[in-house]
C-alpha cells in the first residue's frame, strides 16, 4: 500500500506520520534507527470539524514547535486513515481529493497510507509478539467501525451508525460480520481519543449477555491507549520501508518515590481496599509528622481508628493529587500575512529543470449525434414544349412542388416540340438531394427543371419514389474530443506533479505553475462524426518544470515578512505557502502567504495551569496570543473545591485547534 523512496541505509531521514480520524488529528515525526522505528516528536491531538487542511497545519506546527531550526522539517508522509475512508482497498475519491489538497497546500509528499485498525493489529503483533485474533472497534460520534482479525489477517469489516445504545450498535455490527465465520475471537479492542468514554463503553459491554453469540466464552474487552495510535501508524509506515523489527522504547521521565514518614499502615491494607484503583507507580512527596487524633470520651486516644482514618485521608489526598488527568483544548485564531513579490530565476533565486513522462488512458461516452440513411430514387418523364432541343447534363436539379431537390444521375437530350400538343419527351433517373423518407414522393409529382420556366419545360414522376430513410445515431463530436483531451491532460499533469515531488529532494520546492506539457503520443479510438457510443484516448506527455531550494524561498519570504509578524506569533518555514504565476519577464509573480500560529509551548502551558480551577486557568489562557476559547475535560470529574485541574503537569494533555 505504501511506496516510499529508497534511501541509503546509513542516512537517517525524518518522516511524518499523520493520523486523520473523524474528529481528531495527530502527528509524529519518526525515523528508522538500527532497524527500529524511533519517534522523534509527537503533537497533542487536535480537534477538527470543517477545514481539514488548517487543522493538519496546526497539528504539524505543534509537532515541530520545539524542533531544532537547523533540522529541516520532513516532507514524506504516511497517512493513517479510518476504515470509512476505504473502498475496495483504496481511498475513496472524495477523501483522496482532501489528501491531495493537504499535500499541495502544506508541501507534503504522500508516501502512502495505512488503515488505522490494521495499523493497531500490526502494533499489537510487535508489542505482544503474536498475531492478533480479535475485533478492533473504532468509536466516533457518528459511527462504530468494526474490523475482525483472524491470526493477524483482516477477515471482515463493517461500519454501524451510532444510536443511543452502544450495546445495540455492537450487536448490529457483529451480526453483519457473521457471514463466513464459525466463531468470533474472544477479544475486543476499543479505541478513540476520549478515554473516559471508552471506560464507560467498556463497562457497558462487559455487562452484555454473550451466551447467544458466536463467542465461545465472554470476550475480554480492552482499551487501546489513544497516545499509541500515532505510534502504530509510524510503525506500519516503517515496516514498509525496510526490515523493521519494532519500535525504540521512549522512556518517560520518572519522579523518585519518596518515603512518607511517621505513618504506619496496617500490613494487609492497600489502596484498593479503600475503594481506589492505583493504575501506575506514583511519586509521593514527604509529608510532615501528623498528630494522633483523640476521640474517646475519657481522653484516651483511639489509635487504631485514628490511624485508619488518617491513612484513608492520606491515600485519598495522594490519589487526588497524582491520578486525575485532563485534556485541555485551546482554540486559537491563526493570523495570515500576505505579500506579493516578483522573482527572477537568474538573479533572485536559482531554478533547475526537472521532467517526467506520464501515460494514461481515459474513456468517456459520446454526446454527439449524426443523421444517417438512404436517398430516395425514381424516374421522371421530361417534357420539352419549346421548338428547340434541350441537352440536360448529369447532376441537373429538379425541384418538386414542395421544394425538395432531386439530382439527375445521367445526362439526357430532349427534342423540341412537334406541335403545342406534342412536346419532346424522354425519361430519366433521379435521386434525392438528401436522405430522408420525405423524399419518397407519389406518382405524377410535377417538377421544375433547372432554370427553365415550368410552362415550357417540366418533369413528371412516372411511379412513386422509394428508398428514402433517415435515423439519428450516437457519434463523436468535436467537443467530445476536446473535453476528453482536456480531462486526461489534467489528470496526467496532476500525476506528473506528484511524481516530480517524489523525485526531488525534501529541501526542494516544485513550482507547479511552471509545469509545461509536451504531447509525445495522442491516439483517439475514433474521428469526429464516427458512429460510436464511447470515445477512448491514449495519451503520453512529457511534463517539465522548475524546482528551487525551499531555503532560498524561505529566506526571501522572511526578509519581506519578518517586520510584519505581530507580537506573540512566530514565523517558521513550514508555515509559509507560495502561489507562483508566470510573468512576461522570464520570472514569476509570487504571492507569499504565512499562516502564523501563536508561539505557545504546550509543556509550559500545562505547568502554568496545573492545580488551577478551570475558570482561573481560562483567565491565564486568555492572555495567550491568538486565544479564542478553551474546553476542559477532567477525568474523573470531582465536585466543588476538588474539581481542579491535575496538579501534575504531565497529566494535562494540551491540544490546539484552529478556531473557525
Amino acid at each position: 500500500m505504501l511506496d516510499f523512496l529508497s534511501k541509503p541505509k546509513n542516512e537517517k531521514e525524518n518522516f511524518w506520520a499523520l493520523l486523520i480520524e473523524p474528529e481528531w488529528i495527530s502527528s509524529a515525526i519518526w525515523q528508522i534507527t538500527d532497524g527500529k522505528v524511533e519517534i522523534v516528536n509527537t503533537s497533542p491531538a487536535t480537534r477538527w470539524e470543517d477545514d481539514l487542511t488548517e487543522a493538519v497545519d496546526v497539528s504539524l506546527s505543534a509537532c515541530t514547535q520545539n524542533f531544532p531550526d537547523d533540522v529541516p522539517d520532513p516532507t514524506k508522509t504516511v497517512f493513517g486513515v479510518p476504515n470509512t475512508w476505504i473502498e475496495g482497498g483504496n481511498i475513496k475519491e472524495e477523501y483522496l481529493t482532501k489528501l491531495k489538497k493537504i499535500c499541495q497546500d502544506l508541501s507534503l509528499i504522500p508516501s502512502g497510507f495505512v488503515v488505522l485498525s490494521e495499523a493497531i493489529s500490526h502494533y499489537i503483533k510487535q508489542d505482544e509478539g503474536t498475531t492478533l485474533s480479535g475485533i478492533v472497534v473504532g468509536i466516533s460520534n457518528e459511527t462504530l467501525d468494526l474490523s475482525i482479525f483472524d491470526t493477524g489477517k483482516l477477515a471482515s469489516t463493517t461500519s454501524v451508525l451510532r444510536s443511543v445504545s452502544v450495546e445495540d450498535d455492537m450487536r448490529e455490527g457483529l451480526s453483519r460480520l457473521n457471514e463466513g465465520l464459525e466463531n468470533f475471537p474472544s477479544r475486543i479492542i476499543l479505541f478513540n481519543q476520549k478515554e473516559q468514554e471508552l471506560d464507560e463503553i467498556k463497562n457497558n459491554l462487559n455487562n452484555i449477555d454473550w451466551n447467544n453469540s458466536k463467542f465461545i466464552h465472554p470476550p475480554r474487552i480492552e482499551i487501546f491507549d489513544p497516545s499509541k495510535k500515532i505510534l502504530a501508524v509510524a510503525l506500519a509506515g516503517g515496516s514498509e520501508i525496510g526490515d523493521v523489527s519494532g519500535m525504540v522504547e521512549t522512556k518517560l521521565e520518572e519522579l523518585p518515590v519518596e518515603e512518607i514518614s511517621n505513618i504506619e499502615e496496617p500490613k494487609d491494607m492497600v489502596a484498593e481496599d479503600l475503594g481506589f484503583v492505583v493504575s501506575k507507580k506514583l511519586s509521593l512527596p514527604k509529608l510532615p509528622k501528623l498528630p494522633k487524633f483523640n476521640f474517646s470520651p475519657g481522653g484516651k486516644p483511639l489509635i487504631l481508628g485514628g490511624s485508619l482514618i488518617l491513612i484513608t485521608l492520606v491515600i485519598s489526598f495522594i490519589l487526588w493529587w497524582f491520578l486525575p488527568k485532563a485534556t485541555v483544548t485551546i482554540y486559537v485564531l491563526p493570523k495570515k500575512l500576505e505579500e506579493n513579490i516578483s522573482l527572477n530565476l537568474d538573479k533572485d533565486i536559482k531554478g533547475e529543470n526537472v521532467d517526467v513522462n506520464v501515460s494514461g488512458e481515459k474513456t468517456k461516452s459520446t454526446t454527439g449525434t449524426k443523421t444517417v440513411g438512404e436517398k430516395a430514387k425514381g424516374s421522371v418523364k421530361l417534357q420539352n414544349g419549346t421548338a428547340f432541343p434541350i441537352n440536360l447534363p448529369i447532376g441537373s436539379v429538379l425541384v418538386s412542388s414542395t421544394d425538395l431537390k432531386f439530382i439527375t444521375t445521367k445526362s439526357a437530350s430532349i427534342s423540341g416540340a412537334l406541335s403545342p400538343s406534342t412536346p419532346g419527351t424522354t425519361t430519366i433517373d433521379v435521386e434525392a438531394g438528401s436522405i430522408g423518407s420525405e423524399y419518397n414522393l407519389a406518382k405524377d409529382e410535377v417538377f421544375k427543371v433547372g432554370n427553365y420556366p415550368k410552362a415550357e419545360f417540366d418533369g413528371t414522376s412516372t411511379d412513386s419514389f422509394s428508398g428514402g430513410s433517415s435515423k439519428q445515431i450516437s457519434a463523436v463530436s468535436k467537443e467530445d474530443k476536446e473535453s476528453l483531451l482536456s480531462d486526461l491532460t489534467k489528470e496526467l499533469v496532476d500525476e506528473a506533479g506528484l511524481k516530480l515531488n517524489e523525485m526531488i529532494l525534501s529541501e526542494d520546492y516544485l513550482v507547479e505553475s511552471s509545469l509545461v506539457t509536451d504531447t509525445t503520443n495522442e491516439d483517439f479510438s475514433n474521428k469526429v462524426d464516427d458512429e460510436a457510443t464511447s470515445l477512448k484516448l491514449s495519451l503520453t506527455l512529457n511534463v517539465s518544470g522548475l524546482k528551487v531550494l525551499k531555503r532560498d524561498l524561505a529566506n526571501i519570504s522572511k526578509e519581506k515578512l519578518n517586520d510584519k509578524v505581530p507580537s506573540g506569533f512566530v514565523l517558521k518555514d513550514e508555515q509559509l505557502a507560495y502561489e507562483f504565476i508566470a510573468n512576461d519577464n522570464d520570472g514569476f509573480d509570487v504571492r507569499l502567504i504565512a499562516n502564523l500560529l501563536p508561539s505557545i509551548d504546550p509543556n509550559e502551558v500545562a505547568k502554568k495551569i496545573a492545580g488551577k480551577y478551570p475558570t482561573l486557568a481560562e483567565d491565564y489562557l486568555s492572555n495567550l496570543a491568538g486565544f479564542s476559547r478553551a474546553e476542559f475535560r477532567l477525568k474523573p470529574f470531582l465536585p466543588g473545591k476538588l474539581g481542579t485541574l491535575p496538579h501534575i503537569p504531565k497529566n494535562i494533555s494540551i491540544e490546539f485547534s484552529a478556531e473557525r
